[in-house]
């Protein structure tokens, strides 16, 4: 058990003694962790003697007490490398911690209850995340989603309190609009606390609340358990009801000090940076900004910069990135294929990009053609990794003294379990798969999380009680690498043949006219699904779909996943992170393929289609007639169009 009150702590000397504080090194550790064989020989020693740190609040109190001078957070209000930012030292970051905990303790805060914080990314983000930790459970929430969807997940975390932004703050009358609706429908929240100055009676002000609160200690005693929930992050869900995956303080921690064994300090030592300086660009309701990027940072009493509210949606950041880079010489940062092609359309100039370590990309696999552009450009290589909500955030990357196998997501971190297995039609594993041979991944280990918070969602999720159903794709090679194929829902299944996307984007993406790609299955009442393509161009960039169809059927690594057809947008759909949303795109897919058939068979009828997703019906197309009035006829050459096809579909 740990105590959230405050420690008296041996000052370690340097950063790497306070990070000794989190991953301890031993006589039979590897020099360098390179491959499976040093990961093995890692895990000769458990998590309890490798790991001694438990919880998140434990670590910035270790970090605090260490460095409480130097900077722990900077933000840049609009983004700009012209703003002024505003910091917060380590010991600062710890009282205005201890004065969100304050606060949320006496407005009758239990630790089973939580706060949600929707917030665009500012500071108090943070705060509040290891605030509400200390006192009850964080549930950072998308402040983007739908009000239903807000409010079903205010009421499965049994939310007490909701903070948000004020509606005076820009963006923010939005937001606070969607929290006084969320308070509406739930039957539990009692507060509502505002960031930024309000005229409003019925919330509270975050800056005035907090400095009613004492900085330096705690007013409540609670000895909070490793064990314990801290957090629940919602799963990426725009469609849909999001469900609520439960993480642990303890394994918060070790997530984090996994990465680390990996990174450039692998090795014990800090010969190639002192101090890391983080750009948090991606948003702070995901795991990878609140960990990957927050956490990890803390563990080495890094510099944390939080890129504006918007992070990359605003184009003065994407404008002055690499000045940003070079300004506060970052030396990490992570973002999604979407971003890093976007990235790259800037002019790097003669900026000086070096203090760039590495980059992190673990949301969507990264074209090859990518990678290789932002290495040569940058002279920094983006460590492609897999992770997701249920593993904390990440489960596999690429170490920094490893060999980089281009295509794969790298190695398993160490002390996390993955393999690749065949399933019968529950999802339960029927047999492993052997080296190469493609699966499902499955996880099970030091990270993975302990389920999700609606008790529904976790049927056919695991297999043998232990091992967690991703509903990725994926094989591993001889060395240990994992190849990512897809979500198995992503499969373009042609003719009997399971066509991964990758290969069609990838082919696409190698274009110089092409910035970012995405393959879906069309529906075909011959093959089943034939893939077809969505493109966004470069800037600037001019191409015809016709030439790209060529170009990709001349470069794809097997035949079937050459497109039938491709489409250029004007820019891709992607979800609050960056990713593209392909469940948009499958929709646009099918509706074509109903429009195709129609005009073949109906020319001079002209309909509206809508592709919807029902939870009981799955995939259902409903037909409206434009020109016409329905008739028993009409209802006839319809069913003489679509009969084929496996979606079902209804003539309104």
């Amino acid at each position: 058990m740990i105590s959230t009150h405050s420690k008296e702590h041996a000052k370690p000397a340097d950063r790497q003694d306070l990070r000794k504080r989190f991953i301890k090194r031993f006589a039979s550790d590897p020099d360098v962790i390179q491959n499976s064989a040093d990961i093995a020989q890692l895990e000769l020693i458990d998590t309890d003697q490798r790991f001694p740190c438990h919880s998140p609040s434990e670590a910035l109190a270790l970090a605090s007490d260490a460095f409480p001078k130097d900077v722990a957070i900077s933000y840049l209000p609009t983004g700009s490398a012209t703003d002024k930012p505003i910091h917060w030292s380590y010991r600062e970051y710890q009282q205005e911690v201890n004065r969100a905990a304050n606060l949320f303790h006496s407005l009758g805060l239990k630790s089973d209850q939580s706060v949600v914080l929707m917030l665009p990314n500012v500071p108090q983000c943070l705060f509040g995340l290891w605030g509400a930790q200390i006192a009850g459970i964080a549930a950072p929430i998308n402040p983007y989603l739908e009000v239903e969807h807000i409010a079903s997940i205010a009421q499965s975390a049994n939310a007490k309190i909701l903070v948000t932004l004020a509606p005076e703050e820009p963006g923010g009358a939005a937001l606070y609009e969607k929290a006084v609706k969320t308070q509406a429908i739930t039957t539990q929240i009692e507060h509502i606390i505002v960031v930024g100055h309000s005229r409003q009676e019925n919330c509270l002000m975050w800056d005035q609340e907090t400095k009613k609160q004492p900085a330096d200690t705690l007013i409540f005693k609670r000895s909070i358990s490793g064990l314990e929930i801290a957090s629940y992050f919602h799963t990426g869900g725009t469609t849909g009801a999001p469900k609520l995956a439960q993480h642990t303080h303890r394994k918060q921690i070790i997530n984090v000090c996994q990465m680390q064994l990996t990174g450039p300090r692998g090795n014990g030592n800090n010969e190639y940076v002192d101090r890391d300086v983080i750009l948090c660009t991606l948003p702070l309701f995901h795991v990878n900004a609140a960990f990957v990027t927050s956490l990890n940072a803390i563990l080495g009493a890094g510099h944390v910069i939080i890129a504006g509210p918007n992070g990359f949606r605003n184009q003065q950041l994407i404008h002055d990135f690499w000045r940003l880079i070079e300004q506060y010489k970052v030396t990490f940062f992570a973002a999604v294929p979407t971003i890093y092609a976007t990235l790259l359309e800037q002019p790097i100039g003669d900026v000086d990009t070096s203090s760039l370590l590495n980059c992190g990309c673990g949301a969507a696999p990264m074209p090859v053609s990518l990678l290789d552009r932002f290495a040569q450009t940058t002279g920094a290589d983006i460590m492609e990794g897999y992770g997701m909500t249920e593993t904390i955030a990440a489960a596999t990357t690429h170490y920094f003294f490893g060999d980089r196998k281009i295509g794969s997501v790298g190695l398993r971190l160490p002390y996390q379990n993955i393999k690749i297995a065949k399933v019968d039609d529950t999802g339960q594993i029927t047999s492993d798969c052997a080296l190469n041979e493609v699966g499902i991944i499955f996880h099970n280990g030091a990270s993975t999380f302990p389920g999700y918070k609606q008790v529904e969602a976790n049927i056919g999720a695991w297999s043998d009680g232990e091992w967690f159903n991703s509903g990725d794709m994926g094989r591993i090679d001889k060395d240990g690498y994992l190849w990512l194929v897809g979500r198995s829902k992503d499969l373009i299944i042609r003719g009997g043949h399971n066509i991964d996307p990758l290969i069609t984007e990838d082919a696409l993406a190698s274009h110089p006219a092409v910035e970012i790609a995405a393959a879906v299955g069309r529906p075909d009442t011959h093959a089943g699904e034939v893939p077809v393509a969505y493109v966004q161009l470069l800037d600037g960039a001019s191409v015809t779909e016709e030439a790209l169809k060529n170009f990709a059927r001349e470069h794809v690594s097997e035949r079937a996943a050459a497109p039938v057809e491709v489409i250029i947008c004007d820019a891709l759909p992607v979800t609050a992170v960056g990713k593209i949303f392909k469940p948009t795109l499958r929709k646009k897919a099918i509706a074509s393929a109903f429009n195709n058939a129609l005009l073949a068979h109906c020319p001079d009828i002209k309909f509206a289609i809508n592709v919807v997703d029902d939870k009981r019906l799955g995939t259902r197309v409903t037909l409206r007639c434009l020109n016409h009035t329905p008739s028993e006829d009409l209802h006839l050459n319809v069913n003489q169009a679509l009969q084929d096809f496996a979606q079902s579909w209804e003539l309104q």
